[in-house]
């Protein structure tokens, strides 16, 4: 899968869809630390959330919430900590801020 600047993927089965979605990841880029650093701070206080709360705290998209705690894991500051039963009755993951040293 290709990157665009910023390091968000993006896809697409034709050249238009490719550009539509290279463009969108390019605009994400543009807020991604500053949603990255409310995020980890917001994290920290509450100890810890499913991606719904976050979701329902901020008020972003599901996806919003999962790319950016994504790109958190993969730098080593957010981590599993748990799961719990989800709004849907399913068990999703609970996820903590990470101590760094």
């Amino acid at each position: 899968m290709p990157y665009a600047q910023g390091g968000l993927p993006f896809s697409g089965k034709t050249p238009t869809s490719r550009h539509c979605s290279e463009r969108a990841a390019v605009s994400a880029s543009q807020t991604r630390v500053w949603k990255s650093a409310r995020y980890l701070a917001w994290l920290r206080e509450v100890g810890r959330a499913t991606d719904w709360g976050a979701a329902d705290h901020f008020g972003w998209p599901l996806s919003t919430v999962t790319s950016v705690r994504n790109g958190l894991v993969d730098r080593g500051l957010v981590g599993a900590v748990g799961v719990c039963l989800g709004r849907y009755g399913k068990r999703v993951t609970l996820w903590s801020a990470q101590e760094t040293t």
